[in-house]
This record gives C-alpha cells, structure tokens and sequence, in this order.
C-alpha cells in the first residue's frame, strides 16, 4: 500500500460505537470507516497493559492498518493477547512504530481552514469516555487468568 499517512476526517458518536471515518492522504487509496465500541477502550488497556486513554485511542486507530500488515504478511502487524501487561504495551506500541514507518501514519488533526482554529476530529471521544481503572485492573486479572490456563494447558505431559 502507498499511503503513506491517514487524516482521521471525523469521528461520529452512536449509542455503543463511535465510527471514525478516514481519508488517505496521498496513495489513491479508498476511504474507509471503522467502528469502535465505546467499551474497547478499557478492554484494550486490559488486554495490553495501556497506561492512558490516548494510548488506548491510538491503538484502536491504529487496527486496521496492523490488520492489513498482517494480511500482507508483516509478522508486526499480528496483534496478539500474550504475556505480561508491561510486556505486551512495549510489544504494541512497537507494533505501531513499525505501521507508522512501514504502512502509513495517522493525522488525527484536521489542518485549520480560512483562519479557523484547527479541529481534533477525536475531542469528543476523548471527552465523553472515561476510563475506570478499577474495571480495566479486574478485566486484566481475568486475562492472565486465561494465559495462565493457557500456559498449564501447553506443558502438561
């Protein structure tokens, strides 16, 4: 793929979701739109040691183009559910540092138009979800539950 960066044009709010509508830069790509369920945001900072909510936005912006890398075959655009929660951040975080160099880049802000103060198409989500650390600590206690499981599973004899 040829493009080399992304313009998140903007962001629509439904009752579960948010549909987040993207506009390639260059590339003569197709635009798309992903929708994001309003709770993946705590499930992705379970799920990856995530320690903000702009990490967490980052990596849900970031999936489908690491789903693309992966179909394409880039080992680095596989997103897996593994290991220790500081462990898997710096394992995701690499996986976006190698889609942004490799595959494309986001702009998240929309370029200030006539004089106007340029616009955060990503404002309103970042100013309606809220993150309990409570519930993203429980939600990662069950997931190294489940890898813990996994693991006895693999080396029983």
């Amino acid at each position: 793929m040829s493009v080399r960066s992304w313009r998140i044009d903007r962001v629509e709010e439904g009752p579960t979701t948010w549909l987040v509508h993207y506009e390639p830069e260059s590339g003569g790509a197709t635009p798309f739109a992903a929708s994001i369920p309003k709770e993946a945001f705590e499930h992705r900072m379970a799920e990856h040691g995530l320690q903000t909510l702009d990490e967490a936005i980052d990596a849900l912006l970031y999936a489908p183009l690491l789903s693309w890398m992966a179909a394409a075959g880039d080992a680095d655009g596989q997103v897996l559910l593994e290991g220790e929660a500081g462990q898997a951040r710096e394992r995701l975080l690499g996986q976006i540092a190698a889609c942004k160099e490799r595959y494309g880049e986001l702009v998240t802000t929309a370029a200030a138009a006539r004089g106007r103060r340029a616009v955060d198409p990503l404002a309103a989500i970042r100013k309606s979800t809220r993150i309990d650390p409570v519930r993203v600590a429980a939600l990662r206690m069950e997931i190294d539950r489940f890898l813990v499981a996994q693991d006895e599973r693999t080396f029983r004899p």
